[in-house]
């Protein structure tokens, strides 16, 4: 496996279980009010945490794909 899949790869993982924990799970208003600034002034904090959610699945999906497509080249 090359060691830009492996790094990409947890880099991904640790992307996506800390935006979706703190930002689904817990809710921290600093992550939920940096999301509304850069998505749109009128979101609520529900629908900030959905798509905090949202990237944190596809982050996640992205960093499994980097470890097998990694693990298939080498």
């Amino acid at each position: 496996m090359g060691i830009g899949y492996l790094l990409g790869g947890l880099a991904c993982l640790i992307y996506a279980l800390s935006v979706g924990y703190f930002g689904g799970i817990k809710k921290a208003p600093g992550l939920l009010k940096l999301v509304k600034a850069k998505m749109g002034k009128n979101m609520s904090d529900d629908t900030a945490a959905k798509w905090c959610m949202g990237m944190s699945i596809v982050i996640l999906a992205l960093g499994i794909f980097l470890f097998v497509f990694g693990a298939i080249q080498g």
